[in-house]
């Protein structure tokens, strides 16, 4: 009887083939999402006159990563002069491309009724994020100033010569003016300090001032009359 041989190389080769295939698939890195996203800057509020109890804070988060589909969720804050953080969850709507900027108004806004200087900072939080090191804006400054007042201002009784004094006042003086005209027309004099002095008047003259605070309107003083 004449007894076949069968090779198992073919077998070999085919079952090396396929491991070798299978070592290769195995090796192989998933490809990651890369997360990166940041608070480019705060837009609101700006410094202002005389603000509300409800001024809108608004940031601008720019995305660095790969883009971030709909339905993508993560948290954001702000805080007022290092206070209590007010906090709130972003879900996006539509995709934020990559390289591209998203503006969020918080829904709960900021009390600035109270004139003075207010420090804000703002910061994002995405799970998975690669550089949290760019996750927060500093050092934000908004000053809400009060309504300029223009005072009171005081003049001598009597006598050609003598000085106008302004008091009462809220901001800084930016003018004094004078009339000779029963206020018809009015001349500058370039004076920013409390006293404007006159000498040698010899009709009725008005003299008052201008002020401003900050960034809001002027207000006039009161008219005083140097009576020679």
């Amino acid at each position: 009887m004449t007894r076949l041989k069968i090779s198992s190389r073919p077998f070999r080769a085919r079952a090396s083939a396929a491991l070798a295939a299978g070592l290769t698939l195995a090796a192989t890195t998933p490809v990651i999402a890369q997360r990166d996203i940041a608070v480019l800057r705060i837009g609101s509020p700006q410094s202002g006159c005389a603000m509300t109890p409800t001024e809108t804070v608004t940031i601008y988060v720019f995305n660095y990563g790969n883009s971030l589909p709909a339905g993508t969720s993560f948290n954001t804050s702000y805080t007022i002069n290092a206070g209590a953080p007010t906090s709130e969850l972003i879900t996006l709507g539509n995709t934020l491309l990559s390289n591209s900027a998203l503006a969020y108004s918080f829904v709960t806004q900021a009390n600035l009724s109270v004139p003075g200087s207010y420090t804000f900072a703002a910061r994002v939080s995405l799970a998975g994020d690669i550089n949290p090191g760019n996750d927060a804006s500093t050092g934000y400054v908004v000053i809400n100033s009060s309504p300029s007042v223009g005072g009171t201002a005081t003049a001598p009784p009597t006598g050609s010569s003598g000085t106008v004094s302004l008091g009462g006042y809220v901001g800084s003086i930016t003018q004094w003016e004078q009339s000779e005209d029963g206020g018809q027309r009015w001349f500058v004099l370039d004076n920013q300090t409390t006293a404007q002095a006159f000498a040698n008047l010899r009709n009725v003259t008005r003299f008052r001032a201008r002020v401003r605070n900050g960034s809001c309107a002027e207000a006039l003083s009161s008219v005083a009359l140097a009576t020679p």
